[in-house]
Protein backbone atom coordinates (compact mmCIF):
# COMPACT_ATOMS: atom_id res chain seq x y z
CA UNK A 1 0.00 0.00 0.00
CA UNK A 2 1.43 3.67 -0.85
CA UNK A 3 2.73 5.80 1.07
CA UNK A 4 3.92 9.31 1.32
CA UNK A 5 7.63 8.24 0.03
CA UNK A 6 6.23 6.62 -2.85
CA UNK A 7 4.53 9.88 -4.06
CA UNK A 8 6.78 12.68 -2.56
CA UNK A 9 8.38 14.98 -5.14
CA UNK A 10 11.10 17.18 -5.13
CA UNK A 11 10.68 20.86 -5.21
CA UNK A 12 12.77 23.94 -5.09
CA UNK A 13 13.28 24.72 -2.09
CA UNK A 14 13.89 28.60 -0.21
CA UNK A 15 15.96 29.24 2.38
CA UNK A 16 14.61 31.62 4.96
CA UNK A 17 17.09 34.86 3.99
CA UNK A 18 16.31 34.79 0.31
CA UNK A 19 14.10 37.54 -0.99
CA UNK A 20 10.24 37.82 -1.56
CA UNK A 21 11.29 38.53 -5.06
CA UNK A 22 13.09 34.69 -5.31
CA UNK A 23 9.90 33.35 -4.11
CA UNK A 24 7.49 34.96 -6.73
CA UNK A 25 10.11 33.94 -9.11
CA UNK A 26 9.67 30.47 -8.50
CA UNK A 27 6.56 30.28 -8.63
CA UNK A 28 5.43 32.04 -11.19
CA UNK A 29 7.63 29.32 -13.41
CA UNK A 30 6.40 26.16 -11.45
CA UNK A 31 2.72 25.05 -11.12
CA UNK A 32 3.09 24.90 -7.61
CA UNK A 33 0.70 26.84 -4.69
CA UNK A 34 3.21 26.30 -2.02
CA UNK A 35 7.06 26.12 -1.34
CA UNK A 36 8.58 24.97 1.76
CA UNK A 37 11.17 27.54 3.41
CA UNK A 38 14.69 25.46 4.91
CA UNK A 39 16.84 26.76 7.76
CA UNK A 40 20.86 26.83 7.65
CA UNK A 41 21.01 23.39 8.82
CA UNK A 42 18.43 22.08 5.91
CA UNK A 43 15.87 21.76 8.35
CA UNK A 44 12.26 22.31 7.65
CA UNK A 45 11.54 26.14 8.74
CA UNK A 46 8.09 27.25 7.65
CA UNK A 47 6.08 27.44 3.98
CA UNK A 48 5.14 30.64 1.74
CA UNK A 49 2.17 30.37 0.02
CA UNK A 50 1.74 32.09 -3.94
CA UNK A 51 -0.99 34.78 -2.53
CA UNK A 52 1.38 35.86 0.48
CA UNK A 53 4.05 36.31 -2.08
CA UNK A 54 1.31 38.34 -4.78
CA UNK A 55 0.67 40.71 -2.08
CA UNK A 56 3.66 41.81 -1.40
CA UNK A 57 4.41 44.99 -3.95
CA UNK A 58 7.04 44.67 -6.11
CA UNK A 59 8.83 47.91 -4.29
CA UNK A 60 8.68 46.06 -1.14
CA UNK A 61 10.09 42.69 -2.67
CA UNK A 62 13.42 42.82 -1.56
CA UNK A 63 11.70 41.70 1.65
CA UNK A 64 12.78 38.35 2.96
CA UNK A 65 11.05 35.43 3.57
CA UNK A 66 11.33 35.14 7.19
CA UNK A 67 9.12 37.80 7.81
CA UNK A 68 6.01 35.78 5.41
CA UNK A 69 7.02 32.10 6.63
CA UNK A 70 4.42 29.99 8.12
CA UNK A 71 4.39 27.29 10.41
CA UNK A 72 4.70 24.36 7.61
CA UNK A 73 2.67 21.20 7.95
CA UNK A 74 4.90 18.06 7.57
CA UNK A 75 5.00 14.33 7.27
CA UNK A 76 7.19 11.40 7.21
CA UNK A 77 8.40 9.42 4.34
CA UNK A 78 6.25 6.47 6.23
CA UNK A 79 3.12 7.87 6.88
CA UNK A 80 0.41 6.63 5.42
CA UNK A 81 -1.99 8.16 2.59
CA UNK A 82 -4.77 8.89 5.02
CA UNK A 83 -2.43 10.51 7.29
CA UNK A 84 -1.17 12.47 5.07
CA UNK A 85 -4.63 13.75 4.19
CA UNK A 86 -5.22 15.14 7.20
CA UNK A 87 -2.82 16.74 7.80
CA UNK A 88 -3.42 19.07 4.71
CA UNK A 89 -6.96 18.89 5.44
CA UNK A 90 -6.08 20.37 9.01
CA UNK A 91 -3.83 22.71 7.82
CA UNK A 92 -6.04 24.02 4.89
CA UNK A 93 -3.00 23.83 2.53
CA UNK A 94 -2.50 22.26 -0.64
CA UNK A 95 0.49 20.36 0.30
CA UNK A 96 2.86 19.17 3.64
CA UNK A 97 6.51 18.98 3.85
CA UNK A 98 8.07 15.82 3.66
CA UNK A 99 10.71 15.44 6.13
CA UNK A 100 13.56 12.90 8.27
CA UNK A 101 12.74 12.43 11.95
CA UNK A 102 15.67 14.63 12.57
CA UNK A 103 13.56 17.63 10.68
CA UNK A 104 15.36 17.64 7.65
CA UNK A 105 13.58 18.78 4.69
CA UNK A 106 12.96 15.89 2.14
CA UNK A 107 10.02 17.49 -0.52
CA UNK A 108 6.95 18.13 -0.23
CA UNK A 109 3.34 15.01 -1.11
CA UNK A 110 1.08 17.15 -3.16
CA UNK A 111 -3.16 17.16 -2.34
CA UNK A 112 -3.71 16.23 -6.15
CA UNK A 113 -1.25 13.55 -5.50
CA UNK A 114 -2.80 11.87 -2.62
CA UNK A 115 -6.36 12.61 -3.59
CA UNK A 116 -6.62 10.27 -6.80
CA UNK A 117 -5.38 7.23 -4.35
CA UNK A 118 -7.64 7.75 -1.99
CA UNK A 119 -10.75 8.45 -3.68
CA UNK A 120 -9.72 4.82 -5.19
CA UNK A 121 -9.27 3.20 -2.30
CA UNK A 122 -12.73 4.99 -0.21
CA UNK A 123 -16.80 5.48 -1.78
CA UNK A 124 -17.20 8.89 -0.36
CA UNK A 125 -20.82 9.57 0.01
CA UNK A 126 -23.38 11.97 0.41
CA UNK A 127 -24.30 15.33 -2.19
CA UNK A 128 -22.49 18.25 -3.13
CA UNK A 129 -24.26 20.70 -1.52
CA UNK A 130 -23.52 19.57 1.75
CA UNK A 131 -20.00 19.90 1.31
CA UNK A 132 -19.53 22.73 -0.89
CA UNK A 133 -18.57 26.13 -0.37
CA UNK A 134 -21.20 28.70 -0.42
CA UNK A 135 -19.23 31.86 -0.64
CA UNK A 136 -18.57 31.85 -4.29
CA UNK A 137 -16.68 35.25 -5.77
CA UNK A 138 -17.31 35.45 -9.76
CA UNK A 139 -15.82 37.68 -12.36
CA UNK A 140 -17.58 39.11 -15.12
CA UNK A 141 -16.48 38.66 -18.75
CA UNK A 142 -15.83 42.28 -19.68
CA UNK A 143 -13.62 42.39 -16.19
CA UNK A 144 -10.41 43.50 -16.75
CA UNK A 145 -7.34 41.17 -16.21
CA UNK A 146 -5.27 42.98 -13.98
CA UNK A 147 -8.49 43.52 -11.45
CA UNK A 148 -9.06 39.80 -11.77
CA UNK A 149 -5.67 39.22 -10.80
CA UNK A 150 -6.28 41.40 -8.09
CA UNK A 151 -9.65 39.31 -6.83
CA UNK A 152 -7.80 35.93 -6.92
CA UNK A 153 -4.68 37.12 -4.88
CA UNK A 154 -7.10 38.84 -2.24
CA UNK A 155 -9.35 35.89 -2.25
CA UNK A 156 -7.09 32.84 -2.32
CA UNK A 157 -8.71 30.95 -4.69
CA UNK A 158 -7.03 29.65 -7.59
CA UNK A 159 -9.63 30.29 -9.74
CA UNK A 160 -12.69 32.43 -10.23
CA UNK A 161 -16.14 31.34 -12.43
CA UNK A 162 -16.77 33.65 -15.21
CA UNK A 163 -20.45 35.04 -15.41
CA UNK A 164 -22.46 37.25 -17.54
CA UNK A 165 -26.25 38.18 -17.50
CA UNK A 166 -28.33 39.39 -14.05
CA UNK A 167 -28.80 35.52 -13.23
CA UNK A 168 -24.96 35.33 -13.20
CA UNK A 169 -24.86 32.51 -16.10
CA UNK A 170 -20.94 30.36 -15.51
CA UNK A 171 -19.72 30.59 -19.12
CA UNK A 172 -16.27 29.77 -18.22
CA UNK A 173 -13.24 29.92 -15.77
CA UNK A 174 -10.22 31.97 -15.44
CA UNK A 175 -7.35 30.62 -12.93
CA UNK A 176 -3.65 31.87 -11.81
CA UNK A 177 -2.36 30.00 -14.24
CA UNK A 178 -3.38 31.56 -16.98
CA UNK A 179 -2.80 35.03 -15.28
CA UNK A 180 0.99 33.84 -14.88
CA UNK A 181 2.13 33.44 -18.56
CA UNK A 182 4.55 35.79 -19.40
CA UNK A 183 2.80 38.06 -21.86
CA UNK A 184 -0.12 38.24 -19.54
CA UNK A 185 1.74 38.83 -16.40
CA UNK A 186 3.24 41.63 -18.69
CA UNK A 187 -0.15 43.33 -19.43
CA UNK A 188 -1.65 43.23 -16.14
CA UNK A 189 1.43 44.97 -14.78
CA UNK A 190 0.73 47.29 -16.90
CA UNK A 191 -3.15 47.53 -16.46
CA UNK A 192 -3.71 47.26 -19.92
CA UNK A 193 -7.63 46.99 -20.32
CA UNK A 194 -7.77 43.33 -21.95
CA UNK A 195 -11.33 41.68 -20.69
CA UNK A 196 -11.30 38.17 -19.01
CA UNK A 197 -13.13 36.91 -22.09
CA UNK A 198 -10.09 36.71 -24.24
CA UNK A 199 -8.20 33.91 -22.37
CA UNK A 200 -11.45 32.04 -20.04
CA UNK A 201 -11.09 28.52 -20.28
CA UNK A 202 -14.49 27.16 -22.09
CA UNK A 203 -16.39 25.44 -21.23
CA UNK A 204 -16.58 24.67 -17.73
CA UNK A 205 -16.31 22.26 -16.20
CA UNK A 206 -18.98 22.36 -13.71
CA UNK A 207 -21.04 20.58 -11.38
CA UNK A 208 -24.41 20.25 -9.79
CA UNK A 209 -26.12 20.76 -6.28
CA UNK A 210 -27.56 17.37 -6.50
CA UNK A 211 -24.61 15.29 -7.81
CA UNK A 212 -22.49 13.22 -5.38
CA UNK A 213 -19.04 13.78 -4.06
CA UNK A 214 -17.92 10.59 -5.74
CA UNK A 215 -19.08 12.38 -8.83
CA UNK A 216 -17.32 15.43 -8.40
CA UNK A 217 -14.30 13.56 -6.79
CA UNK A 218 -14.18 11.64 -10.02
CA UNK A 219 -14.34 14.92 -12.02
CA UNK A 220 -11.12 16.65 -10.47
CA UNK A 221 -9.04 13.34 -11.26
CA UNK A 222 -10.20 12.95 -14.91
CA UNK A 223 -9.79 16.77 -15.58
CA UNK A 224 -7.21 17.52 -13.01
CA UNK A 225 -8.66 20.37 -11.55
CA UNK A 226 -8.94 21.06 -8.17
CA UNK A 227 -12.07 22.50 -7.69
CA UNK A 228 -15.61 22.98 -9.59
CA UNK A 229 -18.72 25.59 -9.66
CA UNK A 230 -21.59 24.23 -8.41
CA UNK A 231 -24.69 25.64 -10.68
CA UNK A 232 -28.26 25.53 -10.61
CA UNK A 233 -29.95 24.47 -13.92
CA UNK A 234 -30.43 27.58 -15.30
CA UNK A 235 -26.48 28.01 -14.89
CA UNK A 236 -26.44 30.16 -11.78
CA UNK A 237 -22.79 29.84 -10.01
CA UNK A 238 -24.11 29.21 -6.06
CA UNK A 239 -21.64 27.51 -5.03
CA UNK A 240 -17.80 25.55 -5.34
CA UNK A 241 -16.60 22.59 -4.27
CA UNK A 242 -12.64 21.83 -3.94
CA UNK A 243 -10.42 18.83 -3.22
CA UNK A 244 -9.86 20.36 0.56
CA UNK A 245 -14.63 20.13 0.94
CA UNK A 246 -14.14 16.44 -0.40
CA UNK A 247 -11.53 15.60 1.77
CA UNK A 248 -14.76 16.00 4.70
CA UNK A 249 -16.44 13.54 3.27
CA UNK A 250 -13.62 10.53 3.57
CA UNK A 251 -12.35 8.65 6.78
CA UNK A 252 -8.56 9.63 7.40
CA UNK A 253 -7.90 8.23 10.95
CA UNK A 254 -4.59 6.41 9.35
CA UNK A 255 -6.45 3.44 9.94
CA UNK A 256 -7.87 2.45 6.72
CA UNK A 257 -6.73 -1.03 5.36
Amino acid sequence: MKVVSDLMQTLPFLKFDDTVTKARQLLREDDFRELYIQDAAGHLAGIIDISDVLMVTETRSNLTLASLMREAPFVYGDTSVEEALQVIRDARTDSAGVIRQDGELLGAVLLSDLFPVIISRQNPTGLIEDYMTKRVVTCREDDYLYRVSAMITESGYDALPVVRGEGNEIIGIISRRELLQGHIRNSIAAQHKTPVQLIMVTPPIIAFRGDTVRDAAGAMIKHNIGRLPVIEPDGSVIGIISRQDILRALSLSGEYE
